[in-house]
């Protein structure tokens, strides 16, 4: 029987485990309590009392950034990097998509959400794939360092816009394609820094800064509106 306990705003999950603290995680608007084995139900009820306003702030945020979430089949415009592509929705039967110029046009059984942001899921893929490897390439060539550049990957992710493991494999978030061109950037910066410095110390992004200048503002505005890249 699954464990939950109720507040004013409805009913918690509760998760527990060996680990020695409870603590109150919320993911796509959905709140869960990880308590430790041992911790009962008057301690966990005295917790979430103190957590309340918290909770509810959280919950709220979430929603407001759940609905600046795009739907593109409402929408005469779609972004790629700094262009901003007018979007021709067509019924088809077979679902495609095909670039003229500054035109997107995208064919689909039904023109909804679902469909729509599935065929835009493949254009923004193509994108990345020659965008996102030309870029990481030519910043290792230019940086010596291709000798530590493994392979490029794309792979959506809820959480991570890129990752570097120590074998030198860069992993991005095809998602990246819906932001200005100067975050694209970012992310390549950040990323291929990695190759030289697996840790996020000072050297880190002292090689960041050398790479990237502008990080700061650009790793600000991706915290603060990627919520908006989304499909």
């Amino acid at each position: 029987m699954t464990e939950s306990l109720t507040w004013s705003g409805g009913t918690i999950p509760v998760t527990r485990s060996k680990r020695k603290t409870v603590a109150l995680h919320v993911r796509d608007g959905a709140p869960e309590l990880r308590a430790p084995w041992h911790l009962n139900e008057t301690d966990l009820k005295r917790f979430l009392k103190d957590r309340e306003t918290w909770l509810t702030k959280a919950l709220d945020s979430q929603a407001e950034k759940q609905s600046q979430k795009p739907d593109f089949s409402q929408q005469e415009h779609c972004p790629l990097m700094d262009e901003h592509l007018t979007l021709t929705l067509q019924l088809s039967a077979r679902s495609h998509w095909h670039r003229v110029q500054n035109r997107l046009i995208l064919g689909a059984p039904v023109l909804d959400k679902p469909h729509v942001h599935h065929v835009l899921a493949d254009f923004y893929k193509t994108q990345a794939q020659y965008t996102l490897f030309n870029k990481t390439r030519d910043r290792v060539k230019t940086e010596g360092w291709e000798h530590r550049l493994t392979d490029v990957r794309l792979r959506r992710t809820k959480t991570k816009w890129g990752h570097c493991t120590a074998t030198g494999r860069i992993q991005y978030n095809w998602l990246i394609m819906l932001a200005p061109e100067r975050i694209v950037d970012y992310l390549v910066a950040h990323e291929t820094a990695h190759l030289l410095h697996p840790h996020h110390r000072s050297p880190f992004w002292a090689e960041v800064e050398r790479l990237h200048p502008s990080w700061q503002a650009d790793r600000l505005w991706l915290h603060e509106h990627g919520h908006r890249l989304w499909l």
